[in-house]
């Protein structure tokens, strides 16, 4: 049994304002020819298929266009899961129409029957070819519900998602009945033990990141990350979604992320975008990365004012020469190091001004200086930290321990953590 396993789609995501519309054209063109190419018996996306609760028209106009293409060609079975970027509602309002072709909504726990919940998929002989768990983003109030006790903040995540994945797990096996068909379960969620992350940016910090080396991504000492140990070893694949890049849990080839087939920040700009292919046929899945073509370019030029313009020019000259149907719109943000007396603006004017028509600047960033990389208050007064709420100063304190793994603080992956994180500080801080 074949399938694509993807996520993290953001439909409708405007970074610094830019339309991405074609972009997600692209892409979706791009991915409903991988799916015949490949022979998939199914498509599952885990989560986050909107960037927003309440997407804009033509977000959703792209989404219902993209289903009904696939269908339209013949794809069996789509598994689609809510993340927490996503409308649970929105989403289970269309569920039982598209039910009828075969797409499989499960936008929130709450509300879904154990039916929705685990469900066959059936191959191109309309025989049942696996056996699918499909679990969305799940809250904290709904990880607590399946439990039958309170247990501590700290053993919440551990013990909430071990409970729901084995009740999943339990009617995944009455249903597969002992036939050799495979277990697929999918997830949105942070998972601890992660790796794989390319750098976002290079020890020098100039144009064309040129370190490849790998980043663990640490979320905030794992607060809130979900150990491996949740996925039981009776499936033979987890599609995870809530990670932007393409990554194993814990090294095990049959639990991963995906990764997003878009930038959604900067910072990971040099981050390959990719769906994956997966086979279950054997004591593994033998999984093939697919890389998701680059309709438009984002790089992050970043550095002290000199090495800015320096990259800038040379970037003008280099994009110019390219042949034009090997050309594409490139988005650049500035990074840049302030110098006394230097308006930043007026330095690179001419040298923005010289840039190819198809090459825009859509973000400037002011690079941090060392005590506002440790700390998060750079050369905030002391008198102004005592007028800082206690969640102002848990933020700035997060969004600099994130910024020490590449993470802007505007990035998904710290949204993402304060959304994870704040909450769980602000009941403790009021419980002290």
């Amino acid at each position: 049994m074949r399938f694509i396993h993807t996520a993290d789609w953001h439909l409708g995501n405007q970074m610094h304002d830019i339309d991405r519309s074609a972009e997600t054209a692209s892409f979706l063109r791009w991915l409903s020819d991988q799916i015949f190419e490949q022979h998939a018996d199914a498509l599952i996306v885990s989560g986050d298929i909107f960037d927003t609760v309440n997407p804009s028209v033509e977000a959703r106009k792209q989404y219902f266009d993209f289903l009904a293409h696939v269908v339209q060609r013949g794809l069996r079975n789509i598994v689609i899961v809510g993340g927490n970027h996503d409308s649970a509602i929105m989403l289970d309002a269309s569920k039982e129409l598209l039910g009828l072709s075969h797409i499989h909504v499960v936008g929130s726990i709450s509300t879904a029957g154990a039916d929705e919940l685990v469900f066959e998929l059936t191959g191109s002989d309309g025989e049942p070819c696996a056996v699918c768990m499909a679990l969305p983003f799940v809250r904290e109030v709904e990880l607590r519900g399946r439990l039958s006790k309170t247990v501590p903040d700290s053993d919440l995540y551990a013990q909430g998602y071990a409970a729901l994945y084995s009740e999943a797990l339990e009617k995944a096996e009455a249903l597969r009945a002992g036939r050799a068909i495979p277990l697929i379960a999918t997830g949105h969620l942070y998972a601890a033990q992660l790796d794989g992350r390319l750098a976002a940016s290079s020890a020098k910090g100039v144009f064309e990141a040129g370190d490849d080396g790998v980043k663990k991504l640490d979320v905030l000492g794992n607060l809130g990350a979900v150990p491996p140990s949740v996925f039981p070893e009776q499936i033979d694949y987890v599609a995870l979604g809530h990670i932007h890049y393409a990554t194993m849990v814990a090294k095990s080839p049959r639990v991963r992320y995906s990764g997003s087939p878009f930038v959604l920040g900067f910072d990971e700009a040099t981050v390959p975008r990719t769906v994956l292919s997966v086979e279950l046929s054997g004591d593994a899945p033998a999984v093939e990365t697919l890389q998701v073509p680059a309709a438009t370019v984002y790089r992050r030029v970043s550095g002290m004012l000199s090495e800015v313009r320096d990259a800038l020019e040379k970037l003008a000259t280099s994009h110019a020469a390219l042949e034009r149907d090997r050309r594409k719109p490139l988005v650049l943000e500035i990074c840049y190091q302030k110098e006394p007396g230097v308006s930043a603006s007026d330095y690179l004017e001419e040298a923005i001004a010289a840039l190819p028509a198809d090459v825009t600047v859509a973000s400037w960033k002011l690079l941090s200086s060392f005590q506002a990389e440790s700390t998060g208050f750079g050369e905030v007064e002391a008198q102004e930290i005592a007028s800082f709420s206690d969640e102002e100063i848990f933020t700035r304190l997060i969004e600099a321990r994130l910024a020490d793994d590449g993470f802007a603080s505007d990035s998904e992956e710290t949204k993402a953590a304060l959304d994870e994180c704040l909450p769980l500080f602000t009941r403790i801080a009021a419980e002290l």
